[in-house]
This record gives structure tokens, C-alpha cells and sequence, in this order.
């Protein structure tokens, strides 16, 4: 019972503290999002947060930080979005919320199910957790959009607007995914080591 109380205690602990880092790369400029190129979606790095996160606190936490990322990028979209395509995907909370959702769920999944190799499981953990969100959202864009795409991108049709999306997420994707199969792994050991030590 103590171990049990112990281990509660400890989980709201790290989502607190996780959430608390989530909420300063959220609003601190360049920390949790980077412009690398003008007109582009920003680059995000609070993903390795959330999967870091969400590895050590497992699906009920995961599902909360991701929860807490998702509203957040809601509320900087109607308050300090960085740019109108910025406003008109995160204003819309399908968009905004469920990716932020399923990324660190899919992550905490993945890592469980590779406990023989848990060096490569945080890698894939990282990678297909980064991809989750990014594929995430451009699906969600595209269910709400495609009947009116043209109100998005000038022109386009249902088809069109997923090509368009796809091509515009693509460097999102490679970067954020190779920052998540590097950055968890190494930042995820160590947390992992500490918190089996406690």
C-alpha cells in the first residue's frame, strides 16, 4: 500500500513538473517552437518534453500532458498566434488537442511493448511519437478542411489541400522526429535510471 501511495505521490510529482516545463516552452519565445523558415509551420520541440514525460508517467499521464499540450497550442492560437495558417489549423481544438493526444500515448505504447530493447524502444518511441503528432494534425486538417479547402488554400480541392499539407509538414516531420529519436533516448535513460533509483 505504501509503495502503491509512493508511486501515486511520484506520478503527480513528475506531471506537475512536466507540465510546469511544458507551459514555459509553450510561451517562452524560441524554446518550444523555432520559425526555421518564414511561411512554414514552426518547428516544435516541446514534443520531447510531452514523450519524456509521458515514458516516465505512463498512459494516464501521457494522456494528460499531451491534454495540457493540446489546450495550450489552442489558447496561443487565439491569442498570440505566430501567423494566420498558425491561427486557422490550432483554433480548431480537433486540431489543436487529440494529436497532442495520441503522440505521447503512441510513445508510452511503443516503449512498453520494446522492454527487451529498451535502448531502441526510446528511439522509436521518440521517432513514431513526433510522427503521431505531425501526421495527426495534418489528418485532422484535412477531415475539417477538405470539403472547404479553398477557404485554406486559395484554389484548392480536397486532394490538393493533402498534398499541400503533407509537403508543408514534411520538414516538421523529419526534423521533429530525428530530434525525438535522439533527444528521448539520451534525456529518457537518465530520467529512467533516476526514477528507478527513488
Amino acid at each position: 500500500m505504501r509503495t502503491k501511495t509512493r508511486s501515486s505521490s511520484q506520478t503527480i510529482s513528475l506531471i506537475g513538473v512536466f507540465g510546469a516545463l511544458i507551459l514555459l516552452q509553450s510561451f517562452v519565445p524560441m524554446v518550444g517552437y523555432i520559425r526555421v523558415f518564414p511561411g512554414l509551420p514552426q518547428i516544435s520541440t516541446v514534443h520531447l518534453t510531452v514523450l519524456i514525460g509521458a515514458i516516465l508517467v505512463g498512459y494516464h499521464g501521457a494522456a494528460i500532458l499531451g491534454g495540457f499540450w493540446g489546450v495550450l497550442s489552442l489558447i496561443i492560437a487565439y491569442t498570440t498566434a505566430p501567423d494566420p495558417l498558425s491561427f486557422a489549423l490550432f483554433h480548431q481544438p480537433l486540431i489543436a488537442i487529440l494529436p497532442r493526444i495520441l503522440a505521447p500515448l503512441v510513445a508510452v505504447l511503443v516503449y512498453r511493448h520494446m522492454q527487451q530493447w529498451p535502448n531502441l524502444g526510446l528511439v522509436l518511441a521518440g521517432v513514431l511519437g513526433a510522427l503521431t503528432n505531425t501526421i495527426g494534425v495534418i489528418a485532422c486538417t484535412w477531415l475539417i478542411y477538405a470539403g472547404r479547402a479553398a477557404s485554406l488554400v486559395a484554389g484548392a480541392t480536397g486532394w490538393q489541400l493533402g498534398l499541400i499539407l503533407a509537403g508543408m509538414f514534411l520538414t516538421n516531420a523529419l526534423f521533429e522526429a530525428a530530434l525525438a529519436g535522439i533527444g528521448v533516448p539520451v534525456i529518457g535513460r537518465v530520467l529512467l535510471h533516476l526514477q528507478h533509483q527513488l
